[in-house]
């Protein structure tokens, strides 16, 4: 068996690479059109977050829970962050479980001059915070449930 040359055929049309006018261009037009489409959207989202939080100034959340907010002024005055000292539930003078909520709040009274307590927040996925809060600094009916946890642990102590 041989094989066979295909000789040109006089009725076949032979393929011919030529563009059509405009056509690469357009392709090109629409991917730059679309990714500055994209950029608009996402400098709109990016606007859209910096005015919520502009709204929020003033209210900060510890944690992932919703049950847990403080306010900045508060945190400013009467809760301050400190090293957390990895306080057992025997050592803690005050123990609350929510369990709903995902987190553990452990009180200490602190021995000094002011009135003050360690508060210890242990949160469902690991994490832990830790508080000194000055009691004479908030007033009996806060909302701020580190600063009521704290208030408890004072009169329970």
């Amino acid at each position: 068996m041989g094989i066979q040359e295909v000789q040109g055929n006089g009725n076949a049309q032979a393929y011919q690479k030529k563009r059509k006018a405009g056509r690469g261009e357009g392709f090109q037009e629409s991917l730059l059109q679309n990714l500055k489409n994209r950029d608009q959207e996402n400098q709109t989202i990016t606007d859209t977050e910096t005015k919520k939080k502009a709204e929020n100034i003033g209210v900060g959340r510890i944690g992932m829970t919703p049950g847990i907010r403080v306010n900045a002024v508060a945190a400013q005055e009467a809760l301050q962050a400190v090293e957390v000292r990895h306080m057992s539930y025997e050592d803690s003078d005050h123990i609350k479980i929510a369990v709903t909520e995902g987190y553990t709040l452990k009180g200490k009274r602190e021995d000094g001059e002011e009135a003050r307590v360690y508060v210890e927040a242990k949160y469902d996925d690991g994490r832990l915070e830790a508080y000194q809060v000055e009691i004479d600094r908030i007033s009996e009916t806060t909302e701020q449930e580190i600063e009521r946890f704290a208030l408890e642990t004072m009169k329970e102590a």
